[in-house]
């Protein structure tokens, strides 16, 4: 069984592509088959997995902007292996930028639909397929929603970041509206906290008592991530006993517990459990 989910936030500079890039790694540690796509121009996932410069040689054909130009690329091009066991990357482009146009659910429908129509059967043969999403809600993020089994809102514990949240819900809610399904959040994952700052801890208070889908787990704001990235790797092959690969895990685990609730996964297992294998 499979999952899609599109990490969104209208907002930039969230955590969105570093929470991808570590909980894709964090998955694929535990032994599932994860694919990451990079769905925003700026393709700073793809960067921190292959480099800039690698990055930056890609044929845009090869990358996710063959899904949206209609390029029939093989699919053994588009989904390039990483260097770490069970995580797999479908490549960003910069060349995607001219496809994300404003108001995107009023373009026709097919197009509306390319990004699903195309990734889907790639996504068949992953357990878990997380899709980075640009910082804005036009025809990129759009995409991704429709392709998705349910979204994922990393957000900051302060005003400025927490500030897309209506606007991702009011999306989710015309999804339903013009495509007729429903699209659950999954959670709502507060990202870069920092237990010591009041301003932090009561924010996170106020988005408990008024979001259900509130992970209990956080992100903690940690030098070992932008460490972690700058040296290309998923916070487990950087520092697999930190702190921080730490609470990833407890990311993984709710959200693998929280897909299951939504009959989007099996339930969760002991071979999902990453401290039963560390014990092992």
């Amino acid at each position: 069984m499979m999952a899609i989910v599109a990490m969104v936030n209208q907002k930039g500079g969230v955590g969105k592509s570093s929470t991808t890039m570590h909980l894709g790694g964090a998955l694929a540690r535990r032994g599932l088959r994860v694919l990451v796509v990079d769905n925003d121009a700026q393709a700073s996932l793809t960067k921190g997995l292959l480099g800039d410069e690698s990055a930056r040689s890609l044929d845009p054909v090869t990358t996710v902007y063959a899904l949206y130009a209609g390029v029939p690329t093989p699919e053994d091009l588009l989904v390039r292996a990483t260097d770490f066991d069970g995580l797999a990357l479908l490549a960003g482009s910069p060349a995607s930028i001219s496809f994300n146009v404003p108001d995107p659910h009023l373009i026709d429908p097919r197009e509306q639909a390319v990004l699903r129509d195309a990734l889907r059967p790639i996504a068949e043969g992953f357990d878990v397929t997380l899709i980075d999403c640009c910082p804005n809600l036009q025809r990129a993020t759009w995409s991704a929603l429709l392709a998705s089994d349910a979204a994922l809102i990393p957000t900051m514990p302060e005003l400025f970041g927490a500030q897309g949240l209506a606007e991702v819900r009011d999306w989710v809610a015309l999804v339903e509206q013009t495509w007729g399904r429903s699209l659950p959040v999954a959670g709502v994952l507060i990202t870069m906290f920092n237990g010591r700052r009041a301003m932090h801890r009561t924010f996170a208070e106020l988005l408990a008592d008024g979001c259900p889908e509130l992970f209990e787990a956080t992100v903690p704001e940690s030098a070992d991530f932008p460490e972690a990235i700058a040296a290309g790797k998923p916070i487990h092959y950087h520092k697999a006993r930190g702190a921080a690969a730490k609470a990833i895990d407890a990311v993984a685990n709710e959200l693998l517990t929280r897909l299951a609730d939504l009959g989007l996964r099996a339930d969760t297992d002991e071979s999902d459990d990453l401290s039963s294998k560390e014990a092992a």
